[in-house]
């Protein structure tokens, strides 16, 4: 048995347990009835009189607001946040004429207005952990935050905030993903204290896109039903595919310099970059520009567009009465961008499995547009040819092993030349799709002027490539040597540069 250890009495009499002494009935709990906060009394409010001391004192919090007030984040807004979204107002104008000089290829001048709004937007990051706090929706400032979890049937209030939640860093990311398809054309336009790699600035805005979609006020499930930001989901998808095609490159070039890993940027208050890895999420992972696979960056950009083009308005939008104008917006415009963005990377992939699939996606984007103009059928007949020709290595090693299976050879089993297979027959049906847009664009093209006269060129070769090919796989001969005139007709000198296959022809 343990030995007794003596304590020194205690200057305070013991208290019941409990709120009030004695054993009366437990009230029924209600849950709708604002709950008591229970503390101590101080030996100041203790009472001679021993019947009152053996209780406790109940404080009764403000009665919450419903679950649909926005959870912004933990810190409180600052004083001077009117004069802060007075320089958002600013930093927006900024913005809108960095774009339209970027759009005008006023390289210089986008160049230094896009500096600008870096540094103003690492301060606002300084600033606020949640910039979406400076356009939210208006809040009671003697609320206390909510520590109980909203019932998921509740449902959200509609969203009467100045800006979406992530206006900040679709901006922000964009303005990253311009600095770096500038730098991209010429690294040399980066200042001594810049980055020379583009790269680095389009994995700097994927940060900043992955931060505004993990704010508190996205997460939390107590804000407003906010709208979709359908312009940074696009932006995201189209930085990733640069990201995509810088790691196709180094694939393709063994020898070049691999890119150095991400710099230990100075101060938070020296570098936007410093800013931005400040108020990156934790749990986040960084790409790799070294190891990252170029289709697996493509299935990422692939649900980032699918998710821009399902929000993306289907008709311009009308302002309001007395409200700014909108900015500029085609969705026909949009959906041409992506679809030619990514077929030009699916041309350079090196799997034809690959190849094909994404040629294919782009061909379903361009399919939306409305009105298919010249450009548009240039691009579709280009997503076909890509289609057509993508198993021709693998059809001319069958034809090496069984025959190609013409008419004149003697065989004993044609059926299983290389012409009969599977593969032959997709390349045959993608070729003549790429025939049929091609020649469709020649067509409404006729009346091109001379800046135009180089699109034509392009137009032309395409189509006679795509009719060699698809006469190299078409068994009949009389159809073959049609194919072939074709093709000599619209190439003429060009065609003596062309790979024909003399054993066919």
């Amino acid at each position: 048995m343990l030995p007794y250890l003596p304590f020194p009495p205690s200057p305070v009499r013991a208290r019941p347990r409990g709120l009030w002494k004695g054993g009366k009935p437990k009230q029924t709990l209600d849950f709708d009835a604002p709950r008591p906060v229970k503390r101590h009394r101080s030996e100041d409010t203790s009472s001679e009189d021993d019947s009152f001391e053996g209780y406790y004192l109940l404080e009764y919090s403000p009665e919450p607001s419903e679950c649909s007030i926005m959870d912004t984040s933990s810190e409180p807004v600052p004083p001077e946040a009117e004069s802060h979204l007075e320089d958002w107002e600013d930093l927006k104008e900024l913005f809108a004429r960095a774009a339209e000089q970027y759009e005008g290829d006023d390289v210089n001048e986008a160049l230094s207005l896009l500096r600008g709004v870096l540094h103003e937007s690492a301060r606002f990051l300084l600033l606020y952990e949640d910039p979406s706090l400076l356009f939210a929706e208006p809040r009671n400032k003697t609320l206390e935050p909510l520590h109980s979890i909203c019932s998921p049937t509740t449902p959200k209030k509609k969203c009467t905030c100045r800006e979406s939640p992530t206006a900040f860093h679709a901006l922000l990311g964009t303005a990253l993903f311009l600095f770096g398809n500038l730098i991209a054309q010429d690294p040399s336009l980066a200042l001594p204290n810049e980055p020379s790699l583009p790269a680095t600035y389009w994995l700097a805005a994927l940060d900043v896109f992955e931060t505004g979609e993990n704010l508190p006020s996205r997460t939390s499930g107590r804000g407003c039903e906010a709208p979709e930001d359908w312009r940074m989901a696009i932006v995201w998808g189209r930085t990733l595919l640069c990201i995509a095609d810088a790691a196709l490159t180094l694939q393709q070039n063994p020898n070049a310099p691999r890119p150095p890993p991400e710099p230990r940027w100075p101060s938070p208050t020296a570098s936007p970059f410093a800013a931005i890895a400040m108020r990156r999420p934790p749990a986040s992972h960084r790409i790799v520009l070294a190891t990252a696979a170029p289709h697996d960056l493509l299935l990422l950009a692939m649900d980032h567009f699918a998710r821009g083009m399902f929000h993306m308005p289907r008709n311009v939008p009308t302002p309001l009465p007395g409200a700014a104008p909108a900015p500029a917006f085609n969705r026909a415009s949009e959906l041409f961008t992506i679809a030619r963005e990514v077929l030009a990377l699916a041309e350079r992939l090196p799997a034809a499995a690959e190849r094909t699939r994404w040629a294919t996606w782009a061909d379903s984007v361009l399919q939306q547009i409305r009105v298919q103009t010249n450009a548009v059928a240039h691009a579709r007949g280009r997503c076909w040819l890509v289609v057509g020709t993508s198993r021709v290595e693998d059809i001319e090693a069958m034809a090496d092993a069984r025959g190609w299976g013409m008419a004149e050879e003697e065989s004993e089993s044609q059926n299983s030349s290389a012409l009969d297979s599977e593969e032959a027959e997709e390349a045959r049906e993608g070729l003549e799709r790429a025939v049929e847009f091609f020649e469709r664009a020649m067509h409404e093209g006729e009346s091109l002027d001379e800046e135009k006269h180089a699109e034509a060129e392009e137009l032309r070769a395409f189509l006679v490539e795509a009719l060699l090919t698809l006469a190299n796989f078409t068994k009949e001969e009389d159809k073959r040597e049609a194919l072939y005139r074709r093709a000599q007709l619209l190439g003429g000198e060009a065609l003596e540069g062309m790979e024909v296959d003399e054993d066919k022809c």
